[in-house]
């Protein structure tokens, strides 16, 4: 079996990559990317990354609604970032619809945060995510998880409603807890490319179980060097990372983790996706 790097949670469809979306996402192929997961957050990202894995075939689509999006509604005039209104109910079901048209290798970005907005948002938001959550187990799809601040709330939801096909991307919680999870949950953790400098994500990429690492970048954001853009192709910087981290070739490391990705997101042909307004 051949075996490709992958990107498992990325946003292509960032502003920052307006420009030139098509030749970053040629300089991950290059590179050896067999798979770059988009992540969906609102409505209009959803049905670009559609579009995007309707043309490309290494593009493979992941929809959802970020955590603070899912609350759009709730968010002070102040909020510093922008947000679109849209019915998240009307979403939810879109996104549904794509599923049962096996249109979709996960749902995600889903999940909760604690960090951009308060305490007052966290029932609204629960909602949503426990809504996605039931969506990808009934299709048997990988929830793509964000967590921030709020890492033992987001697993206790999983493990109440049986989730078992589970990525916790950019994980920012306790290392000791990764670890029980991914033991005792099967739950994977991806890695971002800005492992080098995290003295947490080394950690992760160091002691946890190897059959539940993946890698991802979250691009635009947490590349290898503070301050520049990050994209697709750097994920071949972890796995190097992780093969000098546990003395492994870099070719057992890209193996390892690119069956780690066929065990979660299995096969999946981005041709038969269609973007649908």
């Amino acid at each position: 079996m051949d075996s490709w790097f992958c990107d498992v949670h990325t946003h292509l469809t960032h502003e920052r990559f307006r420009d030139d979306q098509h030749q970053v996402i040629a300089r991950a192929i290059e590179a050896g990317l067999g798979a770059i997961v988009c992540n969906g957050l609102n409505p209009a990202s959803n049905r670009e990354i559609l579009r995007l894995a309707r043309a490309i075939p290494q593009v493979k689509p992941a929809l959802g609604i970020y955590p603070t999006d899912a609350v759009n509604d709730m968010l002070p005039d102040d909020y510093p970032y922008r947000v679109d209104r849209f019915d998240t109910r009307s979403e939810i079901e879109f996104i549904r619809s794509c599923a049962v048209k096996k249109q979709i290798i996960a749902i995600g970005e889903c999940g909760l945060d604690g960090y951009l907005v308060g305490e007052e948002t966290f029932a609204a938001q629960e909602k949503v995510f426990e809504e996605l959550i039931a969506l990808a187990i009934e299709h048997d799809l990988p929830v793509i998880v964000h967590s921030r601040k709020r890492e033992v709330r987001c697993a206790e939801i999983l493990s109440s409603l049986g989730a078992k096909k589970v990525d916790f991307h950019c994980f920012g919680g306790k290392t000791k807890h990764a670890q029980k999870w991914a033991e005792d949950n099967g739950w994977y953790f991806s890695i971002p490319a800005n492992a080098r400098v995290s003295e947490s994500f080394r950690k992760m990429l160091s002691s946890l179980p190897a059959d539940r690492i993946l890698t991802e970048t979250d691009a635009p954001y947490m590349g290898p060097v503070r301050g520049e853009r990050n994209e697709p192709a750097n994920v071949v910087g972890t796995v190097a990372f992780l093969a000098e981290l546990r003395g492994w070739d870099t070719a057992d490391a890209k193996k390892t983790v690119w069956g780690n990705y066929l065990r979660l997101f299995g096969e999946f042909d981005s041709g038969n996706s269609t973007a649908t307004s």
